[in-house]
């Protein structure tokens, strides 16, 4: 088991709470200012961000129904930046979450982890449409196990690593609306644990192994796929106090081996509900629905007082988490 204050977790934890209370409380909006120029009525960068860092403790004294003493805590950062001059427009944005629970000084165990940038160029086509090419990567901090068990692991640093390039069109009627869809993406699945690579996890080639299983050749690293890609990022203000923030990804590959699965959609579908109490302080409702074809999920069954597995295949995924705490936004 690990041990609290020993492991990983928290160097990453306590980095992003070193963002927290270091993010700038001004951007720069124009180059101008740097100069010591009059800056320009039209700025042609435009810059937003969010850090938020949530904290829960729970403590058990002589309590009759039973209990574990834990503290958890869970930081983000948000950050997106934007330069538009002309028919030119350049977009970064960068998500980053990281989430710990301590029982006691017993053992610590990871509740979120999440590491995403992306950029896109774009010109100006007609009216609200715009030729745009969009590079995207997602991966995650540490090691995942399935706890209590901390011995296998699931998943860790690029295994898996998501690289999407993509070329198309982005429609953007608002700055709170827009749908990019490119007929033309290649999405690249990277898993460079070999133990993972040789199970076939997150749909690379698993190894090969000879009838007394002996290792004939190792899964692949890497997997390559080519189809379309539709993005679409929502944002409205439900009332004043009240955001909704909604970004939905399908994707969809052409060149699936298996001509059955060719039709299959993959789908990564967030939305948060982000309740405002104060400057300082909110609470966010967080949903995440993922279904991919390539990812095969473990189905449990008990027989006989054992939990066992009953059927192996893709499922849809859902994740779903609610906390308050400490905002600042940019």
């Amino acid at each position: 088991m690990k041990h609290l204050f020993s492991v990983p977790e928290f160097n990453v934890f306590f980095l992003l709470i070193l963002l927290f209370v270091t993010t700038p409380s001004h951007v720069i909006a124009d180059s101008t200012a740097i100069s010591g120029q009059k800056p320009d009525t039209v700025r042609y960068w435009k810059s937003s961000g969010r850090t938020s860092l949530n904290f829960n403790q729970n403590s058990f004294s002589n309590w009759a129904v039973g209990g574990e003493n834990s503290i958890s805590g869970k930081a983000n950062v948000d950050f997106k930046t934007r330069f538009e001059k002309n028919k030119i427009s350049f977009e970064h944005n960068s998500k980053m979450a990281y989430g710990v629970v301590g029982y006691g000084f017993k053992r610590i165990e990871k509740t979120d982890d999440r590491l995403e940038a992306s950029v896109s160029l774009s010109h100006k086509a007609i009216r609200k449409w715009t030729y745009t090419s969009l590079f995207s990567f997602k991966s995650q901090f540490t090691d995942s196990y399935k706890y209590p068990n901390d011995s296998v692991v699931l998943s860790s640093f690029l295994a898996p690593g998501y690289l999407n390039a993509s070329i198309g069109f982005n429609y953007r009627p608002t700055e709170k609306f827009e749908v990019f869809v490119s007929p033309a993406s290649g999405k690249f699945t990277i898993v460079t644990n070999q133990s993972l690579a040789d199970k076939g996890a997150f749909g690379v080639q698993k190894a090969v192994y000879d009838s007394s299983g002996m290792l004939i050749r190792e899964g692949a690293n890497l997997l390559c796929e080519f189809g379309i890609n539709v993005l679409t990022k929502f944002t409205k203000d439900l009332t004043d106090n009240v955001e909704l923030i909604s970004s939905l990804n399908l994707y969809n590959n052409y060149l699936d081996d298996n001509r059955r699965n060719r039709w299959n959609i993959d789908l990564d579908w967030e939305t948060s509900f982000n309740f405002t109490i104060s400057k300082y302080f909110q609470t966010v409702l967080f949903l995440h629905l993922k279904y991919d074809h390539d990812i095969s999920i473990q189905h449990y069954e008990i027989v006989d007082g054992e939990r066992i597995v009953t059927s192996e295949g893709p499922r849809l995924q859902f994740k779903e988490s609610i906390g308050i705490g400490l905002m600042y936004k940019i």
